[in-house]
């Protein structure tokens, strides 16, 4: 019995499996990324707002 080699098909499912590494490190730097600056809005939000009431407190 003589085997054949596919080797197409080991580059393929080796290329898709590359790829989908790389995609799932994206998203996943992505949602942190994302993450972080709406934290960082919240808070200067806040900041604005508080500053803005001390402000108009104080006239």
């Amino acid at each position: 019995m003589k085997i054949i080699a596919d080797n197409n098909g080991q580059i393929s499912a080796e290329l898709i499996l590359l790829l989908s590494t790389i995609i799932l490190i994206v998203l996943t730097t992505a949602y942190y990324t994302t993450n972080t600056f709406n934290d960082i809005t919240n808070h200067t939000q806040e900041v604005i707002e508080k500053g803005r009431e001390n402000i108009l407190s104080q006239l």
